[in-house]
């Protein structure tokens, strides 16, 4: 999180200081910040306050160049990993994102298939969230595009799981059919579905919470079930562990090999409970893994509990007064953003358990929360129908309450689900309707609409890893793959017969 302004002189010129869009943006906030404490302080002397201004005249002339270098293009040449074939040139800001040299490609490439990219530099792949600038591409640079075929993971209450495989070319049909699904059928309806991160494995769970059943994810070969079964579980960053809540109400970690618990753990033996809607305050919730692989995040009543990969409890986070609903780790795992039936959102520093912000606004309980891919900014969605933005760039750690920079009201008053883009600069959004909406992070507006497809509500949607390609599902038992950058359905996926409660796109 990002320093805040007022640290006399200028902590935030310092050398290394990446001048990509956000960052400009907290700039431009900081100096309008300073300028009203220097102008409404009444407790400065005259030479104090004649300094501050000479700092802030500074301060205002070093934003000038900044903003003026953020706006010559570099060119950048793309070619193919495999060929090293010249695809395309292109001229970008240096605040522009990795993603849009993927865009790039998509929009130079005739033969329009579903497949990810990846943008190689010296070897290595450029994260999507990285600018032009932070990736270290400068004017001249070549870049190498690699793609990879793309799979999808849908999951249904009519009991089955389906993977789909796009090889077909959809530049001469309207809403392809990506023909027949690999199927595998539970026995229940299913509440979730995954896939590891490395794609080997699928792990499925259903309804009744009996169950938490490993496949190969080649052959859907059946592997093992996690022993004591799962109400909720997902994967490690590496796909050799599974962490979720038994049927005990109790939070494991699963060897995915031979699917035994080899870590328990336990709810605290009372946890302070004003949330009406919940029976026992004493049973987990939910169970996540962080990012690193070496954090657990637990939810049982209004309390969260942070343990070690070895299920050591490090802290407990006391400060919400309802039921922590959701709980999701920053990418770089150092916070814990909580979610709470009290209306109120949480972050947390995993370090020492301290609240470093509250987000307050909503009128009803949270039903999620995420963080932005740098962990600059959140969003947090509830039953009031409103999809809320928060600024989290200043270093705060006293509990203070944030400021949301943008509020959205959902279609029939329900927020579906919500997420950010791989490089954080839009923000996808699916409410109580059959279109989903794609908005621009830093200005609100509405880039594309994803309709004319689905005949119910949108239950579910989501992005590919590279950024360029959506899933949608629905509770009219279809799900749609669609282009991010043109909003055209590529394909229609029809397998199953009731409600599709998530699509997982991964590369194959």
């Amino acid at each position: 999180m990002a320093s805040s302004l007022f640290r006399w002189p200028f902590s935030m010129f310092n050398e290394g200081v990446e001048h990509d869009s956000d960052g400009l943006q907290h700039l431009r906030d900081a100096l309008e910040k300073a300028e009203r404490q220097v102008s409404s302080s009444t407790s400065d002397s005259e030479e104090e306050r004649e300094r501050k201004e000479e700092i802030l005249d500074g301060f205002r002339a070093k934003l000038e160049e900044f903003e003026v270098e953020t706006q010559k293009k570099v060119k950048i040449t793309i070619c193919s990993a495999v060929s090293g074939e010249s695809i395309a040139q292109v001229r970008l800001r240096p605040t522009d994102f990795v993603v849009q040299l993927c865009e790039a490609v998509v929009k130079e490439t005739s033969h329009k298939v579903v497949v990810a990219h990846s943008i190689i530099f010296q070897s290595e792949v450029l994260p999507q969230h990285k600018t032009i600038s932070e990736a270290g591409l400068q004017d001249g640079d070549t870049v190498y595009v690699a793609r990879a075929p793309v799979r999808c993971l849908t999951a249904s209450h009519d009991g089955t799981a389906c993977l789909w495989n796009f090889n077909q070319e959809t530049s001469n049909s309207t809403q392809p059919d990506a023909g027949q699904p690999l199927r595998l059928h539970a026995k229940g309806a299913l509440k979730n579905a995954s896939m590891s991160p490395g794609g080997q494995l699928l792990m499925l769970s259903t309804e009744d919470g009996g169950s938490g059943l490993l496949y190969c994810a080649e052959t859907l070969r059946f592997l093992t079930r996690l022993q004591g079964g799962a109400q909720s579980a997902s994967f490690s960053a590496d796909g050799q562990k599974v962490v979720g809540v038994d049927a005990d109400g109790n939070a494991n970690i699963w060897d995915t090999r031979t699917g035994q618990v080899i870590h328990r753990m336990f709810p605290p033996k009372s946890s302070s409970q004003l949330d009406s809607d919940s029976d026992d305050d004493c049973e987990m919730t939910f169970a996540v893994f962080s990012a690193c692989g070496k954090l657990v995040a637990t939810g049982a009543g209004s309390c969260t509990q942070l343990w070690d990969a070895f299920g050591n409890l490090k802290h407990t986070l006391h400060g919400h007064s309802g039921t922590v609903r959701h709980a999701v780790f920053s990418a770089d795992s150092q916070y814990l953003l909580t979610a709470s039936a009290d209306s109120t959102a949480r972050v947390w520093d995993c370090s020492n358990g301290r609240c470093l912000r509250v987000l307050s606004g909503h009128q009803r309980a949270l039903t999620l929360c995420a963080f932005s891919p740098t962990g600059m900014q959140a969003i947090t969605a509830a039953h009031d129908g409103t999809l809320k933005l928060w600024d989290l760039a200043d270093e705060i750690a006293d509990g203070s309450h944030a400021e949301c920079s943008l509020t959205l009201e959902a279609d029939g008053g329900v927020v579906s689900s919500a997420c950010f883009s791989p490089e954080g600069s839009r923000l996808l959004m699916a409410c109580g309707s059959d279109t989903v909406r794609l908005f621009n992070v830093t200005t609100g507006q509405l880039q594309l609409s994803f309709d004319g497809f689905h005949d119910d509500w949108v239950r579910h949607a989501s992005f590919s890893p590279d950024g360029l390609i959506i899933a949608t599902t629905s509770y009219d038992g279809a799900v749609g793959i669609w282009s991010a950058t043109t909003g055209k359905c590529l394909h229609s996926l029809h397998g199953h017969t009731q409600a599709v409660v998530v699509a997982q796109l991964a590369a194959a």
